[in-house]
C-alpha cells in the first residue's frame, strides 16, 4: 500500500526525491514546488507524534537598507504582532494553547519562522505560520512598541563587553560592508524605522520565490501537501532584485581597536579576517583544520591546551567561522585578566601561525577526521536537526549529496590539505583585532602588535 501511494505522488506531482541520503540513514523527503515558487520539502519521521516546521525567507541583514540597519529582523519579529484575523495576543495564546513554541528570527542571510508542535495540532500550526506570512498588518501601535523594546535591548548591551567586542570586531573588519552592522541594527537606525520601511522589506522580499517551508516529523506526505498548498497557494510572487553586495575585503596589515573600559578586571578580545563559504573548495579542510586549531565543540584543540590547560590564562579560547552567503569572520574569541591580555594574544596568535607553517600530527589528524564521522550522523536524529540541516542545502546552495556524502568528504582529506587551508586563511600579519579592556593597563603591549585606535565605552 505504502508503495503504491509513493509512485501515486510521483506521478500526481512530479515530485523529486532529492539524493539527502547515502552513508547516513536518511528519513523519506519529498519535494516539490508549488506554482508561485515556494518550494516545499517534507521529511517523515514517526518515532514521535511531533512536528517541526520551518519557513526561510531569504532576506537578512544583508539586504538592510543603508541608514535603515535593523530593518530585516526587525521585519521578520513583526510578523507575530498581528495579521488581519488574529492580534498579537491571539497569535500567541493559539500557539500557548496547542503546546506549540514558535521562534521568528534574522541573521545575515534569512528570515526564519519556526514552530514546533504535537501532530494532532498540524492544521493549527498551518493555520497560523500561513497566516502570519502572507498577511501581517504591521500595526504603528505595534511597531512603535516593539521599536522601545529593540532600543532598549541596545542600550543595555554596551552593558555586555562580549556584545560590545563583536559588534565593533564587525565593524572594524567590515567597514563599509552590510556584515559590519549589528543584525537588530543600531540606536540611530532602528529608531528611524517607521511603518513604511517595514512593509516595503516585507513587500520587496518576503516572497514565495524567495522561500522555502520544511516540515518535518509525523507527517504523511498524501495529507501535508494539499493542506500546504491551499494554505500558501496564494501568495503572490515577486521578481527579486540581485544582491549587489560583493565580497568584503581582507585585512590590510594590523589594525587594533581598543575600547576603553576603565573598570574592566578582564579584557574581552577577538581578532582575525575573512573567512570561507560552505561552497568554498575548502570547506571541508577547514571544517578539519579548525577543529585541531580552536573549534569550540572540542575541548582538545591547540588552543584549549595552551592557552587554557598549559598556561591558565583564559577559561575559554574558540576559532570560529561565520558560514553566511558570503565570506564572512574568521576569528578568535577569548576573554583574559586585564594584565595578561598581551601574553594570551600574543600566545593565541603564535599557535595560529605554527598552524600555517607545519603539518598536523597523526595523532590531531586522526582524532579529528573520526569525531566528525562519529558526531555528524548523531547530530541528524530529531526532525528539528533534520529540517535545519536541509535548511543549510536550501539557503546556500549546497549540492543535493552534501548531508549523504559529508563524512566520505571529511575522510578524504589529508593532513597536506589542512596545511593548504591554513597557509590561504591564516595570516596573522594582516588582521583585525578589538579589545574591550583598560586601556590605561593594555594599550602599550597592544601597540607592540600594531596600530592601536583608541575609543572610550561611553562614546560608542
Amino acid at each position: 500500500m505504502k508503495n503504491r501511494i509513493v509512485i501515486s505522488l510521483l506521478l500526481i506531482f512530479s515530485i523529486n526525491v532529492p539524493a539527502f541520503g547515502g552513508g547516513i540513514t536518511i528519513p523519506p523527503v519529498t519535494e516539490k514546488s508549488l506554482p508561485n515558487g515556494l518550494e516545499l520539502v517534507l521529511i517523515e519521521n514517526h518515532e514521535l507524534p511531533v512536528v517541526y516546521m520551518r519557513l526561510v525567507t531569504a532576506a537578512g541583514s544583508i539586504r538592510d537598507p543603508k541608514g535603515k540597519e535593523g530593518l530585516a529582523s526587525f521585519t521578520a519579529n513583526m510578523l507575530k504582532r498581528g495579521t488581519g484575523s488574529r492580534t498579537a495576543n491571539d497569535i500567541a495564546e493559539e500557539i500557548d494553547f496547542i503546546g506549540g513554541k514558535m521562534r521568528i528570527s534574522a541573521d545575515r542571510d534569512a528570515v526564519a519562522v519556526t514552530l514546533e508542535l504535537l501532530a494532532k495540532h498540524l492544521d493549527v500550526g498551518i493555520s497560523v505560520i500561513s497566516d502570519i506570512v502572507l498577511n501581517p498588518v504591521f500595526d504603528s501601535t505595534e511597531i512603535e512598541k516593539y521599536k522601545k523594546q529593540v532600543l532598549s535591548a541596545i542600550i543595555q548591551s554596551k552593558e555586555n563587553p562580549h556584545k560590545v567586542c563583536s559588534d565593533n570586531f564587525n565593524r572594524f573588519l567590515f567597514g563599509d560592508h552590510p556584515y559590519a552592522h549589528p543584525v537588530e541594527g543600531n540606536s540611530e537606525s532602528v529608531a528611524g524605522i517607521i511603518r513604511k520601511d517595514v512593509a516595503g522589506f516585507y513587500d520587496d522580499f518576503m516572497r514565495p520565490n524567495n522561500s522555502f517551508l520544511i516540515v518535518a516529523g509525523d507527517v504523511d506526505p498524501d495529507i501535508i501537501l494539499s493542506a500546504l498548498e491551499t494554505a500558501f497557494g496564494s501568495w503572490m510572487r515577486k521578481e527579486i532584485s540581485p544582491l549587489s553586495v560583493t565580497t568584503p575585503p581582507i585585512p590590510d596589515g594590523r589594525r587594533i581597536l581598543l575600547i576603553d573600559k576603565p573598570d574592566a578586571s578582564q579584557s574581552h578580545i577577538m581578532f582575525g579576517t575573512i573567512g570561507v563559504t560552505r561552497r568554498s573548495e575548502y570547506y571541508y579542510p577547514f571544517t578539519v583544520m579548525n577543529y585541531i586549531l580552536g573549534a569550540g565543540i572540542s575541548f582538545v584543540n591547540r588552543l584549549m591546551t595552551e592557552v587554557r590547560e598549559k598556561n591558565g590564562l583564559t577559561y575559554d579560547i574558540r576559532t570560529v567561522n561565520d558560514f553566511n552567503v558570503l565570506p564572512g569572520r574568521f576569528y578568535c574569541s577569548t576573554s583574559t585578566e586585564v594584565d595578561s591580555t598581551f601574553k594570551a594574544i600574543e600566545m593565541a596568535i603564535a599557535i595560529m601561525k605554527d598552524m600555517a607553517v607545519n603539518e598536523v600530527s597523526d595523532g590531531e589528524y586522526n582524532q579529528a577526521i573520526g569525531f566528525y564521522s562519529g558526531y555528524y550522523p548523531i547530530s541528524l536524529e530529531t526532525p528539528g536537526q533534520w529540517a535545519r540541516e536541509i535548511s543549510k542545502v536550501k539557503l546556500y546552495g549546497l549540492p543535493d549529496n552534501y548531508i549523504r556524502d559529508f563524512v566520505k568528504n571529511i575522510k578524504e582529506i589529508k593532513k597536506d590539505d589542512i596545511l593548504k587551508v591554513a597557509r590561504y586563511l591564516i595570516d596573522t600579519e594582516n588582521m583585525a583585532f578589538c579589545v574591550v579592556a583598560n586601556a590605561g593597563v593594555v594599550k602599550s603591549d597592544l601597540e607592540k602588535l600594531g596600530k592601536v585606535t583608541t575609543i572610550r565605552l561611553e562614546d560608542l
